[in-house]
């Protein structure tokens, strides 16, 4: 391929560099590196050997780019990967603390409750009615001990009471 140089009119090494990167600039992407090598093979004494130690650096910057490359898109993947971790991790251990201070709370409504039948039953029913507190305690649900606290206050005695409890044990 000619692009309007002749390098074998040159005698010195370094007319010889000058008009290859002259070449070489004049030919700009329209080279490859086949021609290039080949050129300063023929042009350039010991051409060959310099094209060795070029092809070593530009194959060196190949890997430097490429590894900056991989690198950079490894910490990419690395940062979404965390993030994803952290993300599910956080919803876990969110999850896990909600749970407990619902258990927590539930816990603390149902000793509420049975505060106030304690004091209902005593209040209302006397000793009687305080007797009746053994098998309340046994209660675990809150929302039967509530409805128990209303049944309190509209039944005459304890008997009619005790009935009622016996029916929601069933």
């Amino acid at each position: 391929m000619n692009y309007g140089y002749s390098f074998c009119d040159q005698t010195s090494g370094q007319d010889d560099m000058l008009t290859l990167l002259r070449y070489i600039a004049a030919a700009g992407k329209h080279v490859t590196l086949q021609e290039i090598i080949d050129v300063v093979g023929t042009t350039i004494p010991l051409g060959g050997a310099l094209m060795g130690t070029i092809a070593e650096e530009l194959i060196e910057q190949g890997i430097q780019k490429g590894l900056q490359k991989g690198e950079e898109i490894g910490l990419q993947k690395g940062e979404q990967i965390g993030l994803q971790k952290g993300e599910q991790i956080g919803l876990q251990k969110g999850l896990r603390q909600g749970r407990q201070l619902a258990q927590q709370g539930l816990q603390q409504a149902r000793q509420l409750a049975l505060q106030s039948i304690r004091l209902s039953l005593k209040c209302k029913f006397g000793t009687e009615g305080e007797a009746l507190m053994q098998t309340i305690t046994t209660i675990e649900d809150v929302t039967l001990l509530q409805l128990l606290a209303d049944v309190i206050e509209h039944t005459e005695n304890v008997e009619e009471l005790r009935a009622w409890l016996a029916d929601e044990a069933e």
